[in-house]
């Protein structure tokens, strides 16, 4: 993975923990596929368009108070596509339950943009989808 494409992934997480869709649209490429692990409420599976991206944010960000992703490792690094395990850490809006979980992404990249996202909650899962064995 060239240092542009991880700084690039880096600013997409700083810009979501911001809240800012924009910057997180424009590290995204036009025909982006954003999937979900399915986990959380009101998320359809796969969000399409860096428009789409958008609003899969605003769904995220008016379920919870306070909502942050933060990449804890690289689990492995095959040029353009990247496995990360992610903390997503929230407080539920009205409750104030505080939750902390892992996932594990796997990210697809084309000229350094995002072009496909999944998400699993399982480490094998991930490395499967990616074509990869854990190792």
């Amino acid at each position: 993975m060239s240092q542009e494409t991880l700084a690039n992934l880096r600013r997409g997480y700083e810009a979501f923990n911001r809240g800012d869709a924009s910057v997180a649209m424009d590290l995204a490429t036009p025909d982006v596929e954003w999937g979900t692990t399915g986990t959380f409420p009101g998320l359809v599976g796969v969000y399409r368009g860096p428009e789409a991206l958008a609003r899969w944010m605003d769904t995220i960000r008016s379920a919870w108070e306070k909502f942050e992703v933060t990449p804890d490792e690289v689990v492995r690094d095959e040029g353009d596509v990247l496995v990360v395990a992610e903390l997503q850490r929230g407080r539920g809006r009205g409750s104030g339950v505080e939750v902390e979980m892992r996932v594990f992404s796997v990210y697809s990249f084309r000229e350094g943009k995002v072009r496909r996202r999944q998400a699993f909650t399982e480490r094998e899962a991930a490395l499967e989808a990616a074509g990869l064995k854990d190792g």
